[in-house]
């Protein structure tokens, strides 16, 4: 069975549906049973919980949810690093996967990625005695001194996005926590929290892989995704309209269960928007008419000159007030 590990904090409601998208695309290119592991905060609702659940047994994979509260010691060194604002504490989940997954081997996805091809293909690569398989990270040598600086090598440098973790290999070195904590210590400036982490303690004894299990889209001539896992990495992610990838994502999206609810949304919109123009339309009706009523009663209503010297009207010549009455009342005395 491959297993396979997600991670990501859902305070708006939108990770959820990433995350379903990925999955999605795994099980479109699979036909391998497959165990996922969610790992997540107090921000994942039930509702979303289950769609997951939808999804899962849909496929009839299966499924378990880690609630994630990191560890004290970790917490302390995250408070004096300013990226993991950026990054989010959801980025150091993978970290722990050791620690929490009771599986020999997994494969770790990011949330901005689409697996266009038989992930059993990932999965079916030895590591032997490496700690894990990754892919040399496309983008890195546009901050190459940055990482220099903190001891990593950028033409070794690998992406965290799409890792195969050997799990039994990294428990065997009973200090990699520790070597961990130490990292962040002595570099609080880091700019790649949980990346530069992995590099520094895993990257002198992992495994790269070919380049189209984690292709930076980027970095695609043309855009050609086939048997490619590809990776949404920067400002451009695959569920913006304007990005390249939007409709694969699409397609991805509507094999899930927030397709449904996506449609039944719109559905609602617009039966609300047709309401709502209808109502417009008649109160605009109603005001014609209403109006029209007054002209007319007002151009019938008989006034007769004896009338209108006793009527008390009120008229406004040049910004002031006169009463005709008294008026009329002065012309006559005179």
């Amino acid at each position: 069975m491959i297993e396979i590990a997600l991670a990501f904090q859902d305070k708006d409601g939108q990770y959820a549906e990433h995350a379903g998208v990925v999955l999605a695309s795994v099980f479109h290119h699979t036909s391998s049973p497959i165990h996922v592991h969610i790992l997540h905060d107090a921000s994942l609702t039930e509702v979303n919980k289950r769609k997951l659940v939808r999804l899962i047994t849909k496929h009839q994979h299966t499924i378990s949810f880690y609630s994630i509260t990191l560890p004290e010691d970790l917490l302390q060194i995250l408070a004096n690093i300013n990226s993991i604002d950026m990054w989010t504490h959801a980025s150091m989940y993978r970290l722990l996967l050791p620690a929490l997954i009771p599986a020999d081997k997994i494969i770790y996805l990011d949330c901005d990625v689409l697996v266009n091809m038989d992930i059993a293909e990932l999965w079916q690569i030895e590591l032997n005695e490496k700690y894990l398989g990754a892919i040399w990270d496309q983008g890195i040598m546009d901050v190459a001194p940055i990482v220099s600086a903190k001891g990593l090598n950028p033409e070794v440098y690998f992406n965290s996005g799409v890792i195969v973790f050997a799990l039994n290999n990294i428990r065997q070195n009973t200090n990699w926590y520790h070597e961990m904590l130490n990292f962040l210590r002595t570099f609080p400036d880091v700019t790649m929290p949980d990346q530069d982490v992995l590099n520094a303690v895993f990257g002198a004894n992992y495994l790269p892989l070919d380049i189209r299990f984690n292709s930076f889209n980027m970095a695609i001539p043309d855009h050609d995704y086939n048997n490619k896992i590809v990776h949404f990495a920067g400002d451009e992610k695959c569920w913006n309209k304007d990005s390249s990838g939007f409709a694969l994502y699409r397609k991805f999206l509507n094999l899930t269960p927030w397709r449904a609810f996506k449609a039944k949304l719109k559905r609602r919109r617009r039966k609300v928007s047709y309401v709502k123009q209808r109502f417009i339309r008649k109160s605009n009706r109603r005001i014609i008419y209403r109006r029209k009523i007054k002209i007319i009663r007002t151009r019938i209503s008989p006034v007769s000159l004896f009338q209108l010297k006793l009527v008390r009207t009120i008229r406004r010549r040049n910004g002031i007030v006169i009463n005709t009455r008294i008026q009329n009342q002065r012309r006559i005395k005179r």
